[in-house]
């Protein structure tokens, strides 16, 4: 929690406490545990960028292939079973990376 006058913590007693009125040991290890925290939300924050990155070029690719594979139906029909069996593998494949990400 922050205030005016710093951060403030809980302490044992569960009275909120500013750092500037903490023993040094207890500041350093305040301030550890919010970078800690605040290191952790940054990695989370950028995870979740590049899944949706990713999920948004998948998407763009599959809707190009599907484009093409409806293309390459009406030019060459008789390999539709084969064109719908990749697009399938690789949304299938795309999904699965992104979920494993």
């Amino acid at each position: 929690m922050l205030s005016n006058d710093g951060l403030v913590l809980a302490t044992n007693n569960l009275t909120p406490q500013s750092l500037e009125f903490m023993s040094r040991p207890m500041q350093r290890q305040a301030i550890r545990q919010v970078e800690r925290v605040v290191a952790q939300g940054l990695a989370i924050n950028s995870r979740e960028q590049v899944r949706a990155m990713m999920a948004h070029t998948a998407m763009q690719n599959l809707g190009a292939l599907t484009a093409l594979m409806e293309h390459l139906i009406q030019v060459a029909p008789l390999g539709a079973a084969h064109y719908e069996a990749i697009l399938s593998a690789y949304g299938f494949g795309a999904a699965e990376t992104i979920a494993r990400w």
